[in-house]
């Protein structure tokens, strides 16, 4: 196999990434893909059976990355408040693209078969939402949190982070960076101002 033949695919994932997240799933064709990373389209389904083969291999890679990056933030240690701090700031990290890629799920799973969307969702709890929900349950453990329901409480996590994975509400928000710290707050803390002694 030729150096050309292990880099395609991941031209194909980046140049669909940015067509996916810019125009959307369902308004992009495989021949448009084809074009914009310079292949044929007998290329093309040559590496990816079809458009939802492709969307598949994005999400899935992605998915892939993000569970790499939170078992070694729990590895990693400290308190839960630490590796929760360390997980949003790693995500926010990301180039704006990378993070619509989760918005990209959500929005585009309607347009997939039963099949797809059912394999789609068990990826997604077992590499994301599953490592979100051991992080909080290991602060249970501790002691560190309060005994609460650790998938409703990740998905709420994640309902605060969710708008910054919009690019075009950064200009309405601000910038991800500025929210950060306001979220880890909200989040553990509450909004409630502390109690005078």
């Amino acid at each position: 196999m030729s150096a050309t033949d292990v880099t395609m695919p991941k031209r194909i994932l980046e140049g669909a990434t940015h067509l996916f997240v810019t125009q959307g799933y369902h308004r992009i064709s495989m021949r448009e893909i084809a074009e914009a990373v310079g292949v044929s389209k007998a290329g093309l389904y040559y590496h990816f059976e079809d458009k939802e083969d492709l969307l598949l291999a994005i999400l899935t890679a992605y998915l892939e990355n993000m569970e790499q990056l939170l078992r070694e933030i729990q590895q990693a240690g400290g308190s839960t408040r630490s590796q929760v701090n360390g997980m949003i700031r790693a995500i926010f990290a990301q180039a704006p693209e990378q993070r619509a890629i989760i918005r990209l799920a959500s929005q585009e799973m309607v347009q997939l078969s039963q099949e797809a969307r059912t394999r789609f969702g068990l990826l997604y709890h077992e590499k994301f939402i599953a490592q979100i929900e051991a992080i909080l349950q290991h602060g249970i453990n501790r002691g560190e949190l309060r005994a609460l329901d650790v998938h409703l409480a990740t998905w709420i996590l994640l309902g605060m982070m969710y708008p910054f994975f919009y690019p075009a509400h950064e200009r309405e928000l601000g910038t991800p960076e500025a929210a950060l710290d306001l979220m880890i707050d909200v989040f553990f803390d509450g909004a409630v101002a502390p109690t005078k002694p």
